[in-house]
Protein backbone atom coordinates (compact mmCIF):
# COMPACT_ATOMS: atom_id res chain seq x y z
CA UNK A 1 0.00 0.00 0.00
CA UNK A 2 2.80 2.35 0.94
CA UNK A 3 4.48 1.65 -2.37
CA UNK A 4 1.30 2.58 -4.28
CA UNK A 5 0.96 5.86 -2.39
CA UNK A 6 4.57 6.68 -3.09
CA UNK A 7 4.12 5.97 -6.79
CA UNK A 8 1.01 8.13 -7.03
CA UNK A 9 2.78 10.93 -5.20
CA UNK A 10 5.68 10.81 -7.64
CA UNK A 11 3.29 10.85 -10.57
CA UNK A 12 1.48 13.86 -9.19
CA UNK A 13 4.76 15.67 -8.67
CA UNK A 14 5.83 14.89 -12.24
CA UNK A 15 2.51 16.16 -13.59
CA UNK A 16 2.73 19.33 -11.53
CA UNK A 17 6.28 19.97 -12.71
CA UNK A 18 5.28 19.29 -16.32
CA UNK A 19 2.32 21.61 -16.07
CA UNK A 20 4.43 24.28 -14.47
CA UNK A 21 7.05 23.92 -17.18
CA UNK A 22 4.36 24.12 -19.86
CA UNK A 23 2.90 27.20 -18.20
CA UNK A 24 6.31 28.81 -18.02
CA UNK A 25 6.89 28.00 -21.71
CA UNK A 26 3.58 29.64 -22.65
CA UNK A 27 4.41 32.69 -20.59
CA UNK A 28 7.87 32.89 -22.14
CA UNK A 29 6.38 32.57 -25.63
CA UNK A 30 4.03 35.43 -24.96
CA UNK A 31 6.70 37.67 -23.47
CA UNK A 32 8.68 39.24 -26.33
CA UNK A 33 11.63 41.51 -25.53
CA UNK A 34 11.52 45.14 -26.64
CA UNK A 35 13.47 46.38 -29.64
CA UNK A 36 16.60 48.30 -28.66
CA UNK A 37 19.28 50.43 -30.31
CA UNK A 38 16.97 51.79 -33.03
CA UNK A 39 18.94 54.12 -35.32
CA UNK A 40 18.75 55.73 -38.79
CA UNK A 41 21.72 54.41 -40.76
CA UNK A 42 21.21 56.11 -44.12
CA UNK A 43 18.96 58.69 -45.76
CA UNK A 44 18.67 60.35 -49.16
CA UNK A 45 16.09 62.64 -50.73
CA UNK A 46 13.82 59.66 -51.44
CA UNK A 47 14.70 56.88 -49.00
CA UNK A 48 15.49 56.11 -45.36
CA UNK A 49 17.13 53.05 -43.80
CA UNK A 50 16.75 52.14 -40.12
CA UNK A 51 18.39 49.42 -38.06
CA UNK A 52 18.05 47.85 -34.60
CA UNK A 53 19.47 45.15 -32.36
CA UNK A 54 18.18 41.61 -32.94
CA UNK A 55 15.56 40.42 -30.44
CA UNK A 56 16.27 36.84 -29.39
CA UNK A 57 13.47 34.48 -30.34
CA UNK A 58 11.58 37.05 -32.42
CA UNK A 59 9.85 35.85 -35.58
CA UNK A 60 9.77 39.36 -37.07
CA UNK A 61 9.19 43.04 -36.52
CA UNK A 62 6.45 45.64 -37.07
CA UNK A 63 7.33 49.18 -38.14
CA UNK A 64 4.92 51.99 -37.18
CA UNK A 65 4.71 55.65 -38.16
CA UNK A 66 3.00 58.41 -36.18
CA UNK A 67 0.00 59.98 -37.91
CA UNK A 68 0.33 63.68 -37.12
CA UNK A 69 -3.38 64.26 -37.54
CA UNK A 70 -4.69 61.49 -35.29
CA UNK A 71 -1.59 61.37 -33.05
CA UNK A 72 -1.71 57.58 -33.31
CA UNK A 73 0.86 55.15 -34.66
CA UNK A 74 -0.13 53.32 -37.84
CA UNK A 75 1.57 50.26 -39.24
CA UNK A 76 3.94 51.16 -42.02
CA UNK A 77 5.44 47.76 -42.80
CA UNK A 78 6.68 44.40 -41.54
CA UNK A 79 9.93 42.44 -41.43
CA UNK A 80 9.02 38.74 -41.36
CA UNK A 81 12.41 37.45 -40.31
CA UNK A 82 13.64 37.75 -36.75
CA UNK A 83 17.25 37.92 -37.87
CA UNK A 84 16.71 40.76 -40.36
CA UNK A 85 17.08 43.90 -38.27
CA UNK A 86 16.73 46.69 -40.84
CA UNK A 87 13.99 48.35 -42.87
CA UNK A 88 14.04 50.60 -45.94
CA UNK A 89 11.54 53.39 -46.54
CA UNK A 90 11.52 53.61 -50.35
CA UNK A 91 9.94 56.39 -52.43
CA UNK A 92 9.40 58.33 -49.23
CA UNK A 93 9.32 61.76 -50.86
CA UNK A 94 11.84 64.55 -50.27
CA UNK A 95 12.06 66.64 -47.14
CA UNK A 96 9.74 64.39 -45.09
CA UNK A 97 9.98 63.83 -41.33
CA UNK A 98 8.64 60.66 -39.69
CA UNK A 99 8.23 59.63 -36.04
CA UNK A 100 8.62 55.85 -36.08
CA UNK A 101 8.80 52.94 -33.67
CA UNK A 102 9.60 49.23 -34.09
CA UNK A 103 8.20 46.27 -32.13
CA UNK A 104 9.21 42.61 -32.16
CA UNK A 105 6.67 39.78 -32.46
CA UNK A 106 6.55 36.00 -31.98
CA UNK A 107 4.05 33.45 -33.31
CA UNK A 108 2.86 30.80 -30.79
CA UNK A 109 -0.01 28.36 -31.42
CA UNK A 110 -0.98 30.45 -34.46
CA UNK A 111 -1.31 33.56 -32.28
CA UNK A 112 0.93 36.61 -32.51
CA UNK A 113 2.48 38.15 -29.42
CA UNK A 114 4.08 41.61 -29.68
CA UNK A 115 6.57 43.43 -27.46
CA UNK A 116 4.83 45.98 -25.28
CA UNK A 117 7.19 48.91 -25.31
CA UNK A 118 8.76 50.48 -28.37
CA UNK A 119 11.56 53.00 -28.71
CA UNK A 120 10.51 55.92 -30.92
CA UNK A 121 12.86 57.61 -33.36
CA UNK A 122 12.59 60.67 -35.60
CA UNK A 123 13.83 60.01 -39.15
CA UNK A 124 13.73 62.10 -42.30
CA UNK A 125 14.50 62.27 -46.00
CA UNK A 126 16.78 65.02 -47.27
CA UNK A 127 15.56 67.96 -49.36
CA UNK A 128 15.62 67.26 -53.09
CA UNK A 129 18.62 68.17 -55.23
CA UNK A 130 18.02 71.46 -57.03
CA UNK A 131 18.25 72.19 -60.75
CA UNK A 132 19.70 75.70 -60.85
CA UNK A 133 20.16 77.96 -63.86
CA UNK A 134 22.44 81.00 -63.69
CA UNK A 135 22.57 83.89 -66.14
CA UNK A 136 23.40 87.56 -66.47
CA UNK A 137 20.34 89.50 -67.66
CA UNK A 138 22.03 92.89 -67.77
CA UNK A 139 25.28 94.71 -67.14
CA UNK A 140 26.89 93.82 -63.81
CA UNK A 141 24.08 91.52 -62.70
CA UNK A 142 24.11 87.81 -61.84
CA UNK A 143 20.83 85.94 -61.34
CA UNK A 144 20.01 82.34 -60.49
CA UNK A 145 16.66 80.58 -60.37
CA UNK A 146 15.35 77.12 -59.53
CA UNK A 147 12.12 75.33 -58.78
CA UNK A 148 10.81 75.59 -55.21
CA UNK A 149 11.78 72.40 -53.36
CA UNK A 150 9.10 70.46 -51.49
CA UNK A 151 9.10 71.07 -47.73
CA UNK A 152 12.23 73.24 -47.88
CA UNK A 153 12.69 75.84 -45.15
CA UNK A 154 15.18 77.76 -47.27
CA UNK A 155 18.25 77.61 -49.47
CA UNK A 156 21.98 78.11 -49.28
CA UNK A 157 23.72 79.49 -52.36
CA UNK A 158 27.38 79.95 -53.18
CA UNK A 159 28.86 81.94 -56.04
CA UNK A 160 32.50 82.26 -56.87
CA UNK A 161 34.90 83.17 -59.65
CA UNK A 162 36.64 79.86 -58.97
CA UNK A 163 35.26 76.56 -60.21
CA UNK A 164 36.20 74.82 -56.95
CA UNK A 165 34.24 77.49 -55.00
CA UNK A 166 37.29 78.59 -53.05
CA UNK A 167 36.85 82.16 -51.87
CA UNK A 168 33.10 81.88 -52.50
CA UNK A 169 30.36 84.16 -51.22
CA UNK A 170 27.47 82.47 -49.43
CA UNK A 171 23.85 83.55 -49.17
CA UNK A 172 20.95 82.18 -47.12
CA UNK A 173 17.68 82.59 -49.04
CA UNK A 174 14.01 82.01 -48.29
CA UNK A 175 12.93 82.10 -51.95
CA UNK A 176 13.97 80.15 -55.06
CA UNK A 177 15.91 82.92 -56.78
CA UNK A 178 19.00 85.03 -56.27
CA UNK A 179 20.36 88.29 -57.63
CA UNK A 180 23.72 90.04 -57.19
CA UNK A 181 24.63 93.35 -58.84
CA UNK A 182 27.59 95.67 -59.26
CA UNK A 183 29.72 92.82 -60.57
CA UNK A 184 32.47 93.36 -63.09
CA UNK A 185 31.36 92.83 -66.70
CA UNK A 186 32.87 89.83 -68.52
CA UNK A 187 33.80 88.07 -65.26
CA UNK A 188 32.62 84.45 -65.07
CA UNK A 189 30.87 83.23 -61.91
CA UNK A 190 30.16 79.66 -60.83
CA UNK A 191 26.94 79.06 -58.90
CA UNK A 192 25.59 76.21 -56.82
CA UNK A 193 22.75 75.91 -54.33
CA UNK A 194 21.12 73.42 -51.98
CA UNK A 195 17.89 73.30 -50.01
CA UNK A 196 17.63 72.83 -46.27
CA UNK A 197 14.88 71.81 -43.83
CA UNK A 198 14.50 72.24 -40.08
CA UNK A 199 14.47 69.12 -37.89
CA UNK A 200 14.32 69.76 -34.13
CA UNK A 201 15.69 73.27 -34.64
CA UNK A 202 18.62 71.93 -36.66
CA UNK A 203 19.20 72.76 -40.32
CA UNK A 204 19.44 69.62 -42.46
CA UNK A 205 20.92 70.22 -45.93
CA UNK A 206 20.32 68.41 -49.19
CA UNK A 207 22.98 67.81 -51.82
CA UNK A 208 24.60 70.66 -53.70
CA UNK A 209 23.24 71.03 -57.21
CA UNK A 210 25.41 70.57 -60.26
CA UNK A 211 27.41 73.83 -60.57
CA UNK A 212 26.43 76.21 -63.35
CA UNK A 213 28.16 79.32 -64.63
CA UNK A 214 27.38 82.66 -66.23
CA UNK A 215 29.45 85.43 -67.75
CA UNK A 216 28.54 88.88 -66.48
CA UNK A 217 27.27 90.98 -69.35
CA UNK A 218 28.38 94.43 -70.31
CA UNK A 219 25.95 96.97 -71.66
CA UNK A 220 26.03 97.51 -75.41
CA UNK A 221 24.89 101.05 -76.08
CA UNK A 222 23.30 101.88 -79.42
CA UNK A 223 23.66 105.49 -80.44
CA UNK A 224 20.34 107.32 -80.12
CA UNK A 225 21.33 109.37 -83.17
CA UNK A 226 20.26 107.01 -85.93
CA UNK A 227 22.39 107.04 -89.07
CA UNK A 228 19.97 106.91 -92.04
CA UNK A 229 22.82 105.79 -94.28
CA UNK A 230 23.03 102.52 -92.36
CA UNK A 231 20.33 99.81 -92.30
CA UNK A 232 17.45 100.46 -89.91
CA UNK A 233 14.75 98.02 -88.78
CA UNK A 234 11.77 98.40 -86.46
CA UNK A 235 10.67 95.51 -84.22
CA UNK A 236 7.02 95.65 -83.21
CA UNK A 237 5.10 93.52 -80.72
CA UNK A 238 1.32 93.13 -80.46
CA UNK A 239 -1.23 92.02 -77.84
CA UNK A 240 0.84 92.59 -74.67
CA UNK A 241 1.75 93.12 -72.01
CA UNK A 242 2.26 89.44 -71.15
CA UNK A 243 0.95 87.86 -67.99
CA UNK A 244 3.31 86.07 -65.61
CA UNK A 245 3.57 82.32 -66.20
CA UNK A 246 5.48 80.27 -63.61
CA UNK A 247 7.31 83.37 -62.49
CA UNK A 248 8.30 84.40 -66.02
CA UNK A 249 6.98 87.28 -68.14
CA UNK A 250 7.78 87.13 -71.86
CA UNK A 251 7.44 90.91 -72.32
CA UNK A 252 10.08 91.47 -69.65
CA UNK A 253 12.28 88.78 -71.21
CA UNK A 254 12.15 90.68 -74.52
CA UNK A 255 12.95 93.93 -72.74
CA UNK A 256 16.01 92.32 -71.13
CA UNK A 257 17.34 91.47 -74.60
CA UNK A 258 16.66 94.99 -75.89
CA UNK A 259 18.43 96.48 -72.87
CA UNK A 260 21.41 94.18 -73.26
CA UNK A 261 21.99 95.27 -76.85
CA UNK A 262 20.89 98.89 -76.52
CA UNK A 263 18.01 98.24 -78.91
CA UNK A 264 14.45 99.60 -78.88
CA UNK A 265 11.05 98.44 -80.14
CA UNK A 266 7.38 99.43 -80.37
CA UNK A 267 4.82 97.64 -78.18
CA UNK A 268 1.20 97.74 -79.40
CA UNK A 269 -0.80 96.95 -76.28
CA UNK A 270 -4.28 95.66 -75.60
CA UNK A 271 -4.58 97.74 -72.45
CA UNK A 272 -7.28 95.62 -70.82
CA UNK A 273 -4.42 93.20 -70.10
CA UNK A 274 -2.56 95.69 -67.92
CA UNK A 275 -2.70 94.80 -64.22
CA UNK A 276 -0.72 95.44 -61.05
CA UNK A 277 1.72 92.62 -61.73
CA UNK A 278 2.65 93.48 -65.33
CA UNK A 279 2.35 97.28 -65.33
CA UNK A 280 6.10 97.27 -64.65
CA UNK A 281 6.52 96.26 -68.29
CA UNK A 282 5.30 99.67 -69.43
CA UNK A 283 7.64 101.51 -67.08
CA UNK A 284 10.56 99.43 -68.33
CA UNK A 285 9.59 100.15 -71.95
CA UNK A 286 9.67 103.87 -71.24
CA UNK A 287 12.98 103.58 -69.39
CA UNK A 288 14.59 101.86 -72.38
CA UNK A 289 13.28 104.40 -74.87
CA UNK A 290 10.77 102.03 -76.44
CA UNK A 291 7.56 103.26 -78.04
CA UNK A 292 4.12 102.71 -76.51
CA UNK A 293 1.51 101.68 -79.05
CA UNK A 294 -2.30 101.33 -78.89
CA UNK A 295 -3.88 98.10 -80.21
CA UNK A 296 -7.38 98.99 -78.91
CA UNK A 297 -8.56 98.36 -75.38
CA UNK A 298 -9.29 94.64 -75.67
CA UNK A 299 -8.82 93.53 -79.31
CA UNK A 300 -12.44 92.31 -79.45
CA UNK A 301 -13.49 94.27 -82.55
CA UNK A 302 -12.03 94.21 -86.06
CA UNK A 303 -12.36 96.47 -89.13
CA UNK A 304 -15.64 98.40 -89.23
CA UNK A 305 -16.56 97.16 -85.76
CA UNK A 306 -13.68 99.10 -84.17
CA UNK A 307 -15.18 102.12 -82.42
CA UNK A 308 -13.75 105.41 -81.26
CA UNK A 309 -14.28 104.15 -77.70
CA UNK A 310 -12.09 101.09 -78.41
CA UNK A 311 -9.22 103.40 -79.33
CA UNK A 312 -9.76 106.14 -76.71
CA UNK A 313 -10.18 103.67 -73.85
CA UNK A 314 -7.02 101.91 -74.96
CA UNK A 315 -4.98 105.12 -74.78
CA UNK A 316 -6.47 106.20 -71.46
CA UNK A 317 -5.71 102.84 -69.79
CA UNK A 318 -2.09 102.97 -70.94
CA UNK A 319 -1.64 106.52 -69.64
CA UNK A 320 -3.26 105.59 -66.32
CA UNK A 321 -0.85 102.66 -65.90
CA UNK A 322 2.41 104.49 -66.66
CA UNK A 323 1.70 108.21 -66.97
CA UNK A 324 2.41 108.34 -70.70
CA UNK A 325 0.01 108.10 -73.64
CA UNK A 326 0.70 105.86 -76.63
CA UNK A 327 2.10 107.66 -79.69
CA UNK A 328 1.19 105.17 -82.45
CA UNK A 329 -1.64 102.77 -83.33
CA UNK A 330 -2.00 99.39 -84.99
CA UNK A 331 -5.33 98.08 -86.29
CA UNK A 332 -6.55 94.75 -84.87
CA UNK A 333 -5.83 92.19 -87.58
CA UNK A 334 -4.37 95.01 -89.69
CA UNK A 335 -7.91 95.93 -90.88
CA UNK A 336 -8.05 99.66 -91.64
CA UNK A 337 -11.21 101.82 -91.85
CA UNK A 338 -11.87 105.50 -92.40
CA UNK A 339 -13.20 105.70 -88.83
CA UNK A 340 -9.92 104.40 -87.44
CA UNK A 341 -8.04 106.93 -89.58
CA UNK A 342 -10.25 109.73 -88.36
CA UNK A 343 -9.82 108.90 -84.65
CA UNK A 344 -6.06 108.34 -84.94
CA UNK A 345 -5.62 111.64 -86.76
CA UNK A 346 -7.53 113.39 -83.99
CA UNK A 347 -5.44 111.62 -81.35
CA UNK A 348 -2.17 112.43 -83.13
CA UNK A 349 -1.25 108.79 -83.78
CA UNK A 350 0.24 107.45 -87.02
CA UNK A 351 -0.76 103.87 -87.85
CA UNK A 352 1.71 101.01 -88.33
CA UNK A 353 1.11 97.97 -90.51
CA UNK A 354 4.06 95.60 -91.13
CA UNK A 355 6.27 94.35 -93.94
CA UNK A 356 7.59 91.18 -92.28
CA UNK A 357 5.12 88.81 -90.61
CA UNK A 358 6.88 86.15 -88.52
CA UNK A 359 3.57 84.33 -87.87
CA UNK A 360 4.83 83.66 -84.35
CA UNK A 361 1.24 83.26 -83.13
CA UNK A 362 0.85 80.34 -85.52
CA UNK A 363 4.09 78.39 -85.19
CA UNK A 364 4.93 79.02 -81.51
CA UNK A 365 8.38 77.82 -82.58
CA UNK A 366 11.40 79.99 -81.70
CA UNK A 367 13.53 78.66 -84.56
CA UNK A 368 10.81 79.28 -87.19
CA UNK A 369 10.19 82.79 -85.83
CA UNK A 370 13.90 83.58 -86.04
CA UNK A 371 14.19 82.28 -89.61
CA UNK A 372 11.07 84.22 -90.75
CA UNK A 373 12.41 87.47 -89.30
CA UNK A 374 15.88 87.10 -90.78
CA UNK A 375 14.59 85.97 -94.16
CA UNK A 376 12.19 88.90 -94.52
CA UNK A 377 14.14 91.78 -92.98
CA UNK A 378 15.36 94.67 -95.13
CA UNK A 379 16.42 98.26 -94.56
CA UNK A 380 13.37 100.24 -93.43
CA UNK A 381 11.17 97.21 -92.67
CA UNK A 382 8.69 96.69 -89.82
CA UNK A 383 8.77 93.21 -88.26
CA UNK A 384 5.59 91.91 -86.62
CA UNK A 385 5.71 89.70 -83.53
CA UNK A 386 3.69 89.17 -80.33
CA UNK A 387 5.27 89.62 -76.90
CA UNK A 388 2.73 87.36 -75.15
CA UNK A 389 4.45 84.15 -76.31
CA UNK A 390 7.50 82.70 -74.51
CA UNK A 391 8.63 81.23 -77.84
CA UNK A 392 8.77 84.74 -79.29
CA UNK A 393 10.92 85.88 -76.37
CA UNK A 394 13.27 82.97 -77.07
CA UNK A 395 13.45 83.95 -80.75
CA UNK A 396 14.21 87.59 -79.89
CA UNK A 397 17.29 86.41 -77.98
CA UNK A 398 18.69 85.35 -81.37
CA UNK A 399 17.07 87.94 -83.64
CA UNK A 400 18.37 91.11 -81.97
CA UNK A 401 22.08 90.17 -81.78
CA UNK A 402 21.95 88.80 -85.33
CA UNK A 403 20.42 92.00 -86.69
CA UNK A 404 23.09 94.09 -84.96
CA UNK A 405 25.79 91.75 -86.22
CA UNK A 406 24.52 92.37 -89.76
CA UNK A 407 24.74 96.13 -89.22
CA UNK A 408 21.10 96.99 -88.48
CA UNK A 409 20.09 99.73 -86.08
CA UNK A 410 17.17 98.24 -84.11
CA UNK A 411 14.77 101.07 -83.24
CA UNK A 412 11.09 101.95 -82.79
CA UNK A 413 8.66 102.27 -85.69
CA UNK A 414 8.46 106.07 -85.40
CA UNK A 415 12.24 106.40 -85.13
CA UNK A 416 12.74 104.26 -88.21
CA UNK A 417 10.15 106.16 -90.27
CA UNK A 418 11.65 109.51 -89.32
CA UNK A 419 15.25 108.42 -89.90
CA UNK A 420 14.50 106.98 -93.35
CA UNK A 421 12.43 110.00 -94.41
CA UNK A 422 14.89 112.82 -93.81
CA UNK A 423 13.87 113.39 -90.19
CA UNK A 424 10.19 113.90 -91.02
CA UNK A 425 7.95 112.37 -88.38
CA UNK A 426 5.24 109.94 -89.54
CA UNK A 427 1.88 111.58 -90.18
CA UNK A 428 -1.05 110.96 -87.84
CA UNK A 429 -3.84 108.91 -89.41
CA UNK A 430 -1.60 107.47 -92.13
CA UNK A 431 -0.77 103.74 -92.17
CA UNK A 432 2.83 102.78 -92.90
CA UNK A 433 3.79 99.35 -94.22
CA UNK A 434 7.50 100.21 -94.23
CA UNK A 435 9.51 103.43 -94.48
CA UNK A 436 8.33 104.26 -98.00
CA UNK A 437 4.94 102.56 -98.33
CA UNK A 438 1.69 104.10 -97.10
CA UNK A 439 -1.41 101.92 -97.51
CA UNK A 440 -4.74 102.91 -95.96
CA UNK A 441 -6.77 100.17 -97.65
CA UNK A 442 -5.71 97.06 -95.75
Amino acid sequence: MAKKIKAVTCLVIILVVACAAAAIAVVNAKNVDDVENLVMTENTSSSIQIQWKEVKGADGYHIYSLNNDTKKYEKLGDVKDGQTCSYDFKDAGSGRVYEIKVTAFRIFNKNEYESENAQSLKVYTLPEKLDVSAYSPEEGVLEAKWKQADNAAGYELEYSKNEDFSDSQKEKLSVADFKADKLKPKDTYYVRARAFMNVDDNEVFGEWCKPCKAEIKEKIVMNTNIDPKKPVVALSFDDGPAYYDNGCNSTLEILKVLEEYGARATFFMCSSRINKSNSECLKKEIELGCELGNHTYDHQNYGKKVTEKDIINGSEAIKKACGKSPSIFRCPGGMMTSKIQEVCKKEGMPIAYWSVDTEDWKSRDADKIYKAAMKGVYDGSIILMHDIYPTTAEAVKKIVPKLIEEGYQVVTVSEMLAAKNGGKAPEAGQQYVDYKTVNNNT
